[in-house]
């Protein structure tokens, strides 16, 4: 990200600052665990060690073939489901790169450019906004999502955002 500051001289000081890849990564776990709802929070949280349990227990009292077969499964997809964010994360790393985001977020619109591409968002595009403990999720209404660590932000771009939360 560049900043743009203005000092008593008034001049131009440019400040690069990018999105680390921890910072993507903590903001990941952040939304896959907490970030769309009570009822899959619960799920996503709970579900895999209770699959677990629940298949080794009927893997060591179960009597039969096909219910020896059905908890090995239920075990499997328990561990699969304990461990989906870190195989997300070590499959999709090209996600989680650090990489150079420019921003300007303005009154009426926010502008978002990478490398040569560049795009106006203008906030009535913007389904929700939301103050997290460390960043802002901005989602569009194509699903989408922004999101912008706090400690980037300017305290006058924190104040348009704190405006727009819902």
């Amino acid at each position: 990200m560049i900043k743009v500051q203005i000092d008593d001289n008034i001049q131009l000081k440019v400040i690069k600052q990018k999105i680390s890849q921890k910072d993507r990564v903590k903001i990941f776990f952040y939304e896959y665990y907490f970030g769309h709802g009570a009822n899959i929070s619960v799920t996503r949280v709970i579900g895999g060690p209770l699959i677990l349990i629940y298949g080794l227990h009927l893997y060591f009292n179960e009597n039969n073939r096909l219910g020896i077969g059905y908890a090995g499964f239920m075990v499997l997809f328990g561990f699969y489901y304990l461990l989906k964010p870190l195989v997300i994360i070590l499959t999709q790393k090209s996600w989680y790169k650090n990489f150079d985001l420019d921003y300007k977020i303005e009154p009426d619109k926010i502008i978002v450019q990478s490398g040569k591409s560049k795009s106006e968002l203008d906030y009535s595009d913007l389904k929700k906004v939301l103050k997290r403990k460390t960043y802002f999720a901005l989602k569009t209404k194509s699903d989408q999502g922004i999101y912008l660590p706090i400690k980037l932000l300017s305290p006058n771009e924190t104040e348009i955002l704190n405006k727009l939360k819902n």
